[in-house]
Formats: C-alpha cells, sequence, structure tokens
C-alpha cells in the first residue's frame, strides 16, 4: 500500500471514518470532518473526498435506499503501519533502528522516551 497516494484532506475524511464504531452516511462524515477539523467544507467536496477514497480502495460503500455508507476498506492500524514503513525506508533506507533513534532523539519528549523503554522491556 502506498500511503502517498491520498492527500491531507483525504486523510482527514479517512480518520472521521476510522474513528467511527459504525458506517457513516456522506452527511455524517461532513459534520464530523467540518467540527473536528475547523472547515467549512460542503457535501460536494466531500463527495468527492469519499469517491476517490472508494476508487483508491482505501473504502468501501454500500448503497440503502437513498444514501451511501461508508466503511474503511484499509484500517488504521495498516495505514499507520505502512506510513511508518514508507517514512522509514525514505528517510533511513529502511533501518528502522536508525528511524527509532531519529524520533528518540528529535522528537520524543523525556516522558515519551520513559514510556518507550517501558513498551520495550515488555516486548521482551
Amino acid at each position: 500500500m502506498e500511503t502517498n497516494d491520498i492527500s491531507a484532506c483525504e486523510r482527514l475524511v479517512m480518520k472521521v471514518i476510522w474513528d467511527s464504531p459504525e458506517e457513516l452516511a456522506l452527511q455524517d462524515v461532513l459534520t464530523k470532518v467540518n467540527q473536528e477539523n475547523g472547515k467549512s467544507w460542503k457535501p460536494q467536496t466531500v463527495s468527492t473526498f469519499l469517491a476517490r477514497l472508494v476508487k483508491k480502495g482505501y473504502l468501501t460503500a454500500q448503497r440503502r435506499g437513498r444514501y451511501s455508507y461508508y466503511h474503511a476498506a484499509v484500517s488504521k492500524e495498516e495505514f499507520w503501519k505502512a506510513t511508518v514503513n514508507e517514512n522509514a525506508k525514505f528517510f533511513a533506507q529502511g533501518d528502522m533502528v536508525a528511524f527509532a533513534c531519529h524520533l528518540c532523539e528529535n522528537a520524543l519528549s523525556e516522558e515519551d522516551i520513559r514510556k518507550l523503554k517501558k513498551k520495550l522491556d515488555e516486548m521482551e
């Protein structure tokens, strides 16, 4: 899976879908994406993003009566893992240890590092 093939706006729509325990109709997605991200997108804008995400294989759409309901075809975890792998490949030639070290040195707080150490200890 290439995570670079979806735009930042499409990612916002995907996050709304991923965070919902149920399938959502266009109006539900529109309301949530606008509320959560301070947007004022129109229904046609969100409809375009949803159609693109279906075409790219990230969502499935099921028609029920007058409305289509959208469900993630790619889980948040799958997308997250692919994003991390792509970034590690791009920035660290695929070396996950180097990538993780860079995060530790440049992006994590002391508290984050403490939690990470605890997690690593649990994994052994």
